[in-house]
């Protein structure tokens, strides 16, 4: 199978504040894979270091030492440690002869601004049909979000369902004093808190777990397919946010779903990939069956719709390439010939 790579980066629509910093632009990697039939295949790398995956230089490397004609146990030698790429070359390779998908429809989570930005961003999409919404904390100081949170969940409707993704950005003790104040006011309307402390202190998220009653998610936690299983040993109780561009192989997950691991468990969620990764991960929901909305409302920033025809592939092929030559200047092999 030969193929072909052109690593792009693209401005988002506006910023993203986050407890991890601002978000300003998305980086990745496109592929185009192509079989002795002239079938076509397409898949996207977006690594997001800050979030626990491979860095985006580490994948460069590994395209430039990956030979022109790929094959599946090629694809197979990919670490585990480059789950972004894995699930680029997965999906690349599964797509090739069988695209357009056909995709249905699914439940969306709405992402809001922080701050009070959030007051008047969640009317319009509860207009479009969304019901569930997510809020990222951590931005501004406890007492600032609490008091807007209480207006924003006096405003939303009582069949809404608020989402809050502290990004890992807390402290145990302020974790502690959001969870409890949650459990007292969050008025029925909070699905869940989403990574309240950072990876590295799972006994403490798993203690945290079993003292308050407001649900907790993992995310940045899981990130790739071995967290996830280390969690499950651990026996974490709770819930998974899981970001499938960045999580490996598509087939991991579905083998975890074969063993046992419950559906409802899961949360799909975007990593402000592109389009390319989007209708692939879609793709996927049809094995995977996802449970619960899906945090892919990420329009404001990233405005990545699914492809629904060859020609939709081959626009976005070329569309970020413009952007990667006009970005990365240096010495860096854009494309794999034979």
């Amino acid at each position: 199978m030969r193929w072909q790579w052109r690593i792009y980066e693209e401005p988002l629509r506006e910023p993203l504040a986050t407890a991890q910093g601002v978000w300003r632009s998305r980086s990745g990697i496109y592929l185009r894979l192509e079989d002795e039939q002239g079938h076509v295949g397409y898949g996207e790398i977006a690594p997001l270091p800050g979030w626990g995956s491979e860095t985006l230089s580490a994948d460069i490397a590994l395209c430039q030492q990956l030979p022109c004609h790929l094959t599946p146990e090629i694809i197979a030698t990919i670490p585990e440690a480059l789950p972004a790429a894995q699930f680029g070359f997965a999906t690349a390779w599964q797509s090739v002869g069988q695209l357009p998908y056909r995709l249905r429809p699914w439940p969306i989570c709405a992402l809001l601004g922080s701050g009070r930005a959030a007051l008047e961003q969640w009317q319009q999409p509860w207009q479009q049909g969304h019901t569930t919404f997510k809020w990222k904390v951590g931005v501004l100081s406890p007492e600032e979000e609490q008091g807007i949170l209480k207006v924003l969940l006096a405003a939303l409707p009582q069949v809404a369902k608020l989402r809050l993704d502290a990004n890992g950005g807390w402290d145990l003790a302020t974790a502690v004093h959001w969870l409890t104040w949650l459990d007292r006011h969050g008025n029925g309307k909070i699905e869940y808190v989403e990574q309240p402390l950072p990876p590295d202190q799972w006994q403490a998220l798993l203690r945290l777990s079993q003292t308050v009653t407001t649900a907790i998610a993992l995310d940045e936690s899981v990130v790739s397919a071995p967290e996830l299983q280390r969690w499950l040993e651990r026996g974490w109780p709770g819930l998974f946010v899981i970001k499938p561009a960045l999580f490996g192989s598509p087939e991991r997950l579905s083998i975890l779903l074969r063993e046992g691991l419950e559906p409802q468990r899961l949360v799909f969620s975007s990593a402000l990939e592109g389009a390319i990764a989007r209708t692939a991960i879609f793709q996927c929901f049809e094995t995977w069956q996802p449970c619960r909305a899906l945090g892919f409302g990420v329009e404001r920033w990233r405005s990545a719709l699914l492809l629904t025809t060859l020609a939709d592939y081959g626009a976005e092929w070329h569309r970020l390439d413009n952007y990667g030559k006009s970005y990365y200047k240096q010495n860096i092999l854009y494309i794999s010939e034979p």
